[in-house]
């Protein structure tokens, strides 16, 4: 079988791990084109090496989950804490303990992942996996005189052609909000945080407004402040609410919200603040309550009619986000201090106007209106960060493959307009609503669908699953005979360790 998946970061290599785990096995067999620009393995955008020291995973090393497919054997969990006893990287960083817990920079996570996914398909076996240093800018289906399948062309001019093909694309690039369109372009606004050196053109002493109060604000006051930055921070966003410090204790799933998941978000926020009131009374921390909703938001999320996934991310996002995405407690500490202390301060409210000063050496004026106020306040700043987050909106226009597979007819987006509308196996859905047979979606793009699926802790068991419906579909004879590997026909719910994540999450 001849499987191209387009990006090497968590979801891809998870995919490519489980089929070499597949092929380990026995009774199955294939060449796996990774195709990712990038010279890392696993590590995608959010863990690449060389990134900020100061950019914490927001998860202790010990407890950080696998991506090599080896999720439930024993010791899998505790690998990435072996390997940096290995590498000396505890010794090595003594700011990264908090509580008796070290929380690594997400460039070592990076680095940890890219030497074993390497040592993992550099192993001879059945399925051989080969990392294809190139960007992927359209793909098509064979035409019928061909046979099923798909064509991949790169931009290096290579094609490859697949039985099966899976998009592992990521979140996209942070897109502006509307009210700054008219300041693209602009020198004095970071319209990407994570573009190399975005950071670099701020000056110690601009006044900066942060748009954005997520995790990816948290980086950036890191950044700064850890370059000397001396002035004023301002971040703004609708409910000003920054995301809660990391517990040092590790949470435990305690309720169980499935046996009759409700069809109105009303009635799950309802059952989720009793379920927190009767831990309280039970001792036990609001954590263990957020753990049940995160290890079972897949099939709270399908109970769910679309108008109720709407009134979702309408009203309740931005606060699951400031609960489930929880800062490392190094970030966390810098930025209460610098608001403490007056170097940084969060205001809530909605950004109305904006326009660049004029001469050369001008600023920018931003207008907001407080929260709960019809006031309206304009400020002037020096320059300013995007923090928003991933611009899903923008997926379909900003990817040619995705755009290319959109105007065939194969992919469409999902009613919330967060991605690819895909169905319970991660298959991608055409413009009909019907299953592409071979054209698997995975990770950010797939959380319109399936539900929350941005950490890795539950990306990997979605990659997994798909590596068990590849077999599946490869394997029909072995499957119906009780040979060869048990396959899965959906994509498995899978327990995994609490582990960080993109787009607020790390």
């Amino acid at each position: 079988m001849r499987i191209v998946i387009v990006g090497a970061g968590v979801s891809g290599s998870g995919v490519a791990a489980g089929l070499v785990r597949a092929g380990a096995a026995g009774g199955f067999s294939a060449t796996v084109d990774l195709v990712d620009p990038r010279p890392s393995l696993g590590a995608g955008l959010t863990y690449a090496p060389g990134g900020d020291p100061r950019h914490r995973v927001n998860v202790p090393s010990v407890r950080m989950a696998a991506v090599t497919g080896r999720t439930g054997e024993e010791g899998a969990e505790e690998d990435f804490h072996r390997w940096c006893l290995e590498r000396g990287v505890l010794e090595a960083d003594p700011a990264g303990w908090s509580e008796g817990l070290h929380y690594p920079a997400r460039s070592e996570f990076g680095r940890y992942l890219d030497e074993r996914l390497r040592s993992l398909f550099a192993a001879p076996g059945p399925v051989r996996v080969t990392h294809r240093r190139d960007r992927a800018v359209a793909a098509h289906r064979r035409g019928a005189g061909h046979g099923k399948g798909f064509v991949v062309e790169m931009a290096g001019g290579d094609v490859a052609e697949a039985d099966a093909l899976v998009l592992c694309t990521g979140n996209p690039p942070p897109e502006l909000p509307g009210v700054l369109a008219a300041l693209r372009g602009h020198p004095r606004v970071v319209a990407d945080p994570w573009a190399p050196g975005a950071l670099d053109g701020v000056a110690r002493d601009d006044r900066v407004l942060i748009v954005g109060t997520g995790l990816t604000m948290g980086d950036v006051v890191s950044t700064l402040l850890g370059r000397g930055h001396r002035g004023p921070l301002t971040a703004l966003s609708r409910h000003g609410l920054v995301p809660r410090p990391r517990p040092s204790g590790q949470a435990a799933s305690w309720a169980d919200f499935t046996a009759d998941p409700p069809t109105r978000i009303s009635d799950l926020l309802r059952r989720a603040r009793a379920a927190v009131a009767a831990a309280h009374r039970a001792g036990r921390p609001w954590t263990d309550v957020l753990e049940s909703l995160r290890l079972q938001n897949g099939a709270l999320w399908s109970a769910l009619p679309p108008d109720e996934r709407r009134r979702f991310q309408r009203h309740l996002r931005v606060w699951w986000d400031a609960h489930r995405f929880q800062a490392a407690p190094q970030v966390a500490r810098l930025v209460e201090a610098a608001q403490a202390d007056g170097r940084l301060a969060v205001l809530a409210g909605r950004l109305v106007a904006a326009c660049a000063e004029e001469g050369a050496s001008g600023g920018l004026w931003v207008v907001h209106r407080p929260r709960g106020g019809d006031d309206l306040v304009g400020r002037g700043y020096d320059a300013l960060v995007n923090c928003t987050g991933a611009g899903h909106g923008a997926a379909f226009g900003r990817n040619a493959v995705l755009a290319g597979l959109a105007a065939q007819g194969l992919i469409r987006p999902d009613r919330l307009g967060l991605g690819i509308e895909v169905d319970g196996r991660g298959r991608a859905l055409d413009a009909a609503g019907r299953p592409v047979p071979g054209l698997f979606v995975v990770g950010p793009p797939t959380r319109g669908s399936l539900g929350e699926v941005v950490g890795a802790s539950e990306i990997i068991p979605h990659a997994l699953g798909v590596a068990d419906a590849l077999t599946a579909d490869a394997l029909p004879a072995a499957a119906l005979t009780g040979g060869g590997r048990p396959a899965a026909t959906a994509i498995p719910r899978r327990t995994a360790p609490t582990s960080p994540a993109r787009s607020g999450s790390r």
